[in-house]
């Protein structure tokens, strides 16, 4: 005993006579530590929850077709599958829609190109044909085939954000009214107040007083992108909401009526995101 005393410079203390006692800083620090450890433990269990997808919040912003025609089973899918993540979603237009990820308001962004951007990643998503939408009396809604382009331009057009994106300029000469919720916008049509232009996938269940045809001269579609911030690693949960989109979407797209819609996405272009190719 006394060689180890010497040996370290230290007056060994008897256990069963001696004890530590704090001073009264560190009376007073003694909450403030084992906050410190709480909030630690807190902290690392937060992260392996999230690490683990047990946890976390995804933002998102897409168009009112996607929203309502995709978005219902591929959110029900993946709140089943990872109840401990969040998610918020906007729909709006697609100029809407991509201001809002050039702003860093959302994690991820689903439209079709507004505007070309070096700061954002385009990959692409689906492709669908743009249909004329109007009221059944409408006169144009008494034709049973396609409708032209020109047809379509001697009446009052109601904007849904799409025109100004199309090679059309006729038809934005005959619209005054933009509309960004397509609810609005369903509304006006309803009312017979004009005809609009829509993606063949938001003409899905738009009820019995409109009627959709087909334009030509010529025929065109609708590029949709899966949009995201260039240089920037998504979050576990933003990559299991992508798993779960990916794997679910291209059923629901191919499978849609009319049958004009379909699926682009290309596995390479998601790396890292687990993927059953056979979907595609």
């Amino acid at each position: 005993m006394q060689q180890l005393e010497e040996f370290t410079g230290l007056k060994l203390l008897e256990r069963t006579t001696r004890r530590v006692v704090p001073t009264a800083e560190g009376e007073r620090f003694i909450p403030i530590a084992e906050r410190l450890i709480r909030d630690f433990d807190s902290a690392i269990s937060d992260l392996n929850a999230t690490t683990d997808r047990r946890s976390g919040h995804v933002s998102l912003a897409v168009v009112p077709s996607i929203a309502t025609q995709l978005m219902p089973d591929v959110l029900r899918t993946f709140s089943e599958k990872y109840p401990g993540i969040s998610i918020k979603l906007t729909d709006d237009n697609s100029r809407g829609v991509q201001r809002r990820i050039v702003r860093n308001e959302v994690d991820l962004a689903i439209c079709s190109k507004w505007r070309s951007n070096r700061e954002l990643l385009f990959r692409p998503f689906l492709l669908d044909c743009l249909y004329l939408v109007c009221h059944r009396d409408h006169p144009l809604a008494k034709r049973s085939g396609p409708v032209s382009w020109k047809e379509v331009s001697q009446y009052q057009v109601l904007d849904s954000g799409m025109l100004d994106m199309l090679p059309i300029s006729d038809l934005t000469e005959h619209s005054f009214l933009e509309f960004t919720t397509t609810s609005t916008l369903f509304a006006m049509v309803k009312a017979n107040l004009g005809v609009t232009v829509l993606s063949s996938l938001a003409t899905r269940d738009f009820g019995s007083n409109l009627v959709a045809r087909e334009l030509t001269g010529p025929r065109l579609k609708r590029e949709v992108s899966i949009i995201s911030r260039k240089n920037w690693d998504g979050s576990p949960a933003l990559d299991a909401f992508l798993e779960v989109l990916l794997h679910i979407a291209p059923d629901i797209i191919e499978n849609s009526t009319p049958a004009k819609v379909k699926c682009t996405v290309r596995p390479n272009d998601f790396p890292g995101i687990k993927i059953h190719k056979g979907d595609f």
